[in-house]
């Protein structure tokens, strides 16, 4: 900068810079907004982005004057943070000033440095400050998130409306959760729950843990009420997961209106799928019901704790099972079984014929069809008799089915359906309870609003093919879906001679509609089918409610007359804790119930599997006693749900000897003197008696050596029947391995496993070994022993070598007078009796190793073994 006759030229140059700025104006504003907008739509049109820097008000909070700036103006102060940090600031010096003039009550804008020290923008999405959204366009963003829209789509919208918007998904995810934040309002996640319960007038109830945290959750929309108290008459129950960030299993229960229309009736949160939540949720539902409104059939899985429930709670509801669950099932097991196709879709087409066979005399035919096509397939058979037609036929097949009035219902994929339509509509799987709510009210808008025109178009429309003269008492007081089940049934009646000796009379029963033989009488007379043949579940065509209420005036005076009493006896403490639970009645946000813990498992224990991984208790540790229960009664046992473990397993563990063991098996160790046990001692060979550490004899009930098995593993004796089902399991799930491996033995093997009586079995049910050793071996991931005087063996497993099992456990039975087993804990290194031929045959390549491991202590039995046979024979010669 130099001066020139006096006249500084930087500043000419700046002076004339500021005269040619696009922003110099002498355009005055009507207001600051419109200063500000103006001066945003100049900077966009050259590719930079202005916004404020400062502004001054007068004491009465009036602005008057403010000071805008180049987004990029400013320097970056750095600051620690765990995030990737950066900047757009070059500390550009781009100024504009914006001033109230009191003369004219505008506003005017005046340029103080027009120079920026970087390229204009070329995406303007990449300027946070313009992409924000407007008042407008804000309002719009809460309406289409309240409507369930997906962020994207809500994006587009806006730049459809917009062409100018440069908004990104991230701003409309900042957005909504400034909508949410206002939502809240510092409630917590509970509270805001209860509210929106309140406010959107829900049929709830729900209970909580000893920590106050809610446990379970009920709740009825009330307009999925009143469609409720129209249609009472079936229920479609079932659970599903992955609905809500607490890992809490859903409970949904739907029903059907006259027009097979799918609604909601209601939902329910519970902490487990156990029988004593399943019956909280149905007395819940009973208790907004009046009680001629019960509901006629309940349709369920196979889930036994709610079949219970439903058992319990409505004992007069006829208990259906879903037919589709169990097809699937059924198709998922014989699958792996019956490998050639035509025999897959003969086997599909008989078990649907037998499924749907109309009288007993047709069922016991289509059954003896099914097992002659399965005579090469007896575990398909078997598999179908004991898990389903032995048990549950009365529930699903249709000459007990139609006996019900079940209006075609037979499954729960109504249910099913509603899952997947609900999961749609949150998703995500990781939803708080409150959105969970808030989509509720679109999910019941949406039914209402299909009933309302499924109910007009039955009284209005008439289709072409229901001019039938037999209809004319019907079109417009019935359903049209009632019409199309009637005109099945006439077709039926044209293509077959039926009359009241072979009609069956299925839809009479089960949908309470004129069956064939009664339409065959109207045909005949010419008549045309009365109205009050027909059920009034599908002459009902509005929601009012299906019976009235006797005494519709309910009040609670008498009830808070009680409350006062109770109130004014309690102390101060006392009286404060009932004035807070009055308050959440009337006013729920104020509730003081704990948000719910966060589920790891919901269906109880973990499998065996993951209970193999867990360590035992360290040696130094002492162990705490177990009794064991001599009880044989398996009634009401969960065969497919592990028992629970003593303290820690009794196998020991190979990974670290020397060391003494001392196992809980109801014998305190440290008692002294030591328990003998003459007789079992005089069962195990001799080379092992300095090596004993305890002896836990079991009931001899001809499932000893499986009560054996179950104490080495470390469960109580009583879980003989689970012992048995795990390797039945094991056996079928590896059939054709386990068969090349016992050849002619595998029938024995197999034979010997199923027995699940409580009587005690016959000799061929006896545990086999020592080919059921391999067995043991493969499923619990353990090394077996068997002793005897006759032949000591071991069992390693025969497909995983030691890498595969850590810690290496062993367990050991001993077979006393060839007719009863015990289970014995060995001590340090003892030595280990030889493998069997099967093991040495089929072996694979990673299980070898085992022998190599472990070939001390081969090598010891056999030198103790010389030993013996050495003293016996000198024992002989004198």
């Amino acid at each position: 900068m130099f001066k020139l006759f006096g006249i500084n030229v930087f500043a000419r140059d700046e002076d004339t810079s500021i005269k040619n700025s696009p922003f110099s104006t002498k355009q005055m504003f009507k207001s600051r907004e419109e200063l500000f907008e103006w001066t945003q739509n100049k900077a966009r049109s050259l590719g930079y982005v202005i916004i404020n820097k400062r502004s001054k008000a007068y004491v009465n909070n009036f602005v008057y004057k403010v000071i805008l700036m180049c987004d990029r103006g400013g320097e970056y102060k750095a600051t620690n943070t765990v995030r990737a940090s950066g900047t757009r600031k070059t500390n550009c010096k781009f100024e504009l000033e914006g001033k109230y003039s009191k003369e004219h009550n505008k506003w005017r804008l005046r340029v103080i440095c027009d120079d920026h020290n970087h390229p204009p923008a070329q995406h303007m999405e990449g300027h946070p400050y313009v992409r924000r959204l407007s008042v407008d366009e804000t309002r719009l963003v809460e309406d289409l998130t309240r409507k369930n829209l997906a962020p994207r789509d809500i994006l587009s919208t806006l730049k459809a409306q917009n062409e100018n918007n440069v908004s990104v998904a991230q701003t409309i995810y900042n957005a909504q959760q400034k909508i949410r934040r206002r939502e809240q309002a510092g409630k917590t996640p509970m509270q805001v729950l209860m509210s929106l319960l309140h406010t959107n007038n829900y049929l709830y109830e729900l209970t909580t843990g000893d920590s106050n945290e809610l446990e379970n959750l009920f709740f009825v929309h009330p307009t999925s009420w009143k469609i409720w108290r129209a249609f009472p008459h079936v229920l479609m129950i079932d659970a599903t997961y992955k609905t809500n960030k607490y890992n809490k299993p859903l409970v949904e229960i739907v029903g059907m209106t006259s027009t097979r229309k799918t609604f909601s009736v209601g939902f329910a949160f519970i902490d487990r799928e156990k029988e004593a939540n399943y019956t909280w949720v149905l007395n819940c539902v009973k208790s907004i019901l009046d009680k001629c409104m019960h509901p006629r059939v309940i349709i369920t899985d196979r889930e036994l704790a709610l079949i219970n429930a439903c058992q319990t709670v409505f004992p007069d509801a006829a208990r259906l099972l879903c037919r589709w669950h169990i097809e699937q099932n059924i198709l998922k097991i014989s699958s792996k079984i019956i490998t050639l196709d035509d025999d897959r879709d003969s086997f599909r087409v008989l078990w649907k014929l037998l499924v749907e066979s109309p009288t007993l005399m047709t069922y016991t035919e289509n059954y003896k069809r099914l097992q002659s096509m399965l005579i090469n397939y007896p575990r398909v058979m078997r598999y179908i008799d004991d898990t389903w037609l032995n048990k549950y036929k009365e529930m699903f097949v249709s000459v007990w089915v139609d006996q019900h009035l079940n209006f075609g219902n037979n499954t729960t994929n109504r249910a099913e359906s509603q899952h997947s339509k609900l999961k749609k509509i949150l998703n995500s799987s990781n939803s708080n309870l409150d959105k969970f709510v808030q989509r509720i009210n679109q999910v019941v808008q949406s039914q209402l609003t299909s009933i309302y025109e499924s109910f007009e178009n039955s009284l209005t429309v008439r289709y072409n093919h229901h001019n039938l003269s037999c209809f004319q008492l019907l079109r417009g007081h019935v359903s049209n879906e009632a019409l199309d089940i009637i005109l099945g049934e006439v077709q039926r009646l044209g293509d077959v001679m039926l009359d009241s000796s072979n009609c069956g009379c299925k839809l009479r029963n089960s949908c309470g509609l004129p069956c064939a033989c009664m339409l065959s009488f109207y045909s005949i007379s010419g008549e045309s089918i009365p109205l009050d043949s027909i059920d009034i579940f599908w002459r009902k065509l509005d929601i009012s409610d299906t019976t009235s209420v006797v005494d519709d005036d309910i009040n609670c005076d008498d009830v808070v007359d009680k409350y006062k009493e109770n109130f004014n006896k309690q102390s101060k403490a006392g009286k404060m804790f009932y004035r807070r639970k009055l308050e959440e009645i009337y006013d729920p946000h104020k509730t003081d119930v704990g948000e719910p813990t966060v589920q790891k498992n919901t269906r109880g224990r973990p499998s065996v599997k993951k209970q193999q991984k867990k360590k035992v208790n360290p040696p130094n540790h002492a162990p705490r006693r177990c009794s064991f229960s001599t009880t044989s009664e398996f009634n009401g046992m969960d065969l497919n749900k592990e028992p629970e473990r003593h303290s820690f397993s009794c196998g020991i563990d190979l990974n670290d000897e020397p060391q003494r063991y001392s196992f809980s098996c109801g014998i305190d160790l440290n008692d002294e003197p030591r328990r003998h046990y003459p007789f079992q001692m005089n069962g195990i060979p001799d080379i092992f008696h300095d090596y004993i550490d305890d002896i836990h004899d079991v009931e001899g009930d001809g499932n000893c050596g499986f009560r054996a098995v179950a104490v080495c593993l470390g469960y109580n004796e009583d879980q003989w029947l689970y012992i048995r089902k795990q390797l039945l399991e094991e056996l079928e799930s590896q059939y054709y391995a386990y068969h090349r491996v016992f050849t002619d033995g595998f029938n024995e093997v197999y034979q010997s496993l199923r027995w699940f009586e409580s009587p005690a079995p016959l000799r061929r049910h006896w545990l086999h070994m020592p080919l059921t050793g391999y067995l043991i071996a493969n499923k619990f991931g353990v090394i077996v022993h068997c002793l005897s005087h006759a032949q000591s063996t071991t069992c390693f497993p025969l497909w995983r070598g030691p890498e595969d099992f850590q810690p290496h456990r062993a367990i050991t039975l001993v077979l006393v007078n060839n007719i009863h087993y015990m289970s014995v804990f060995l001590k340090g290194n003892y030595p280990m009796p030889p493998t069997t031929a099967y093991w040495n045959t089929h072996k694979s390549l990673s299980a070898s190793t085992w022998q190599t491991m472990y070939w001390p202590r081969f090598d010891l039995y056999n030198q103790l073994r010389s030993r013996t046979s050495e003293r016996h024979w000198i024992h002989i010669k004198d």
